[in-house]
């Protein structure tokens, strides 16, 4: 494992940037959930907790290890969050009258996060480091298919 930590430091900058504003991300969904929890208590079972857990981890994981297909993933995944995150604030924003601030502000903080993490994701730099690990296909004559 620490061996897999070592070689965060080799990746391109952009590929770090995307990878430390993702966790900061998920971690910051699971805050902003306890958060709503705290607001509306019972809003989320705690299966609800749990799968968002496990995908937030199973994401985070297969970025780290460089996949292809788990970039495109995350992706479609963080465009999910940020819209969800922007629905959030067009309601409470349009709701007069809301006391707290707070849960506004940690949706914005959401936004940031992915929208930050997806722009490091679509760079070319880190498109380029990518592409580079995805498998190559060969035709039946054992030429390379680009």
């Amino acid at each position: 494992m620490l061996n897999k930590l070592l070689v965060f430091f080799e990746y391109p900058i952009g590929v770090r940037y995307a990878l430390g504003l993702l966790l900061g991300g998920w971690i910051s969904v699971y805050a902003f959930m306890y958060h709503i929890n705290m607001a509306f208590p019972d809003r989320f079972t705690s299966n609800e907790v749990l799968r968002n857990l496990i995908v937030g981890i199973g994401i985070f994981y297969c970025v780290f290890r460089i996949k292809p297909w788990a970039r495109k993933l995350c992706i479609f995944f963080n465009l999910g969050i940020i819209c969800i995150n922007i629905l959030f604030l067009g309601i409470r924003l349009s709701s007069i009258g809301m006391a707290s601030p707070a849960l506004t502000l940690h949706a914005l903080l959401n936004v940031i996060l992915f929208g930050l993490c997806t722009y490091y994701l679509l760079i070319k730099e880190t498109s380029g480091y990518f592409k580079a690990h995805e498998p190559r296909k060969f035709d039946e004559n054992g030429k390379e298919i680009l």
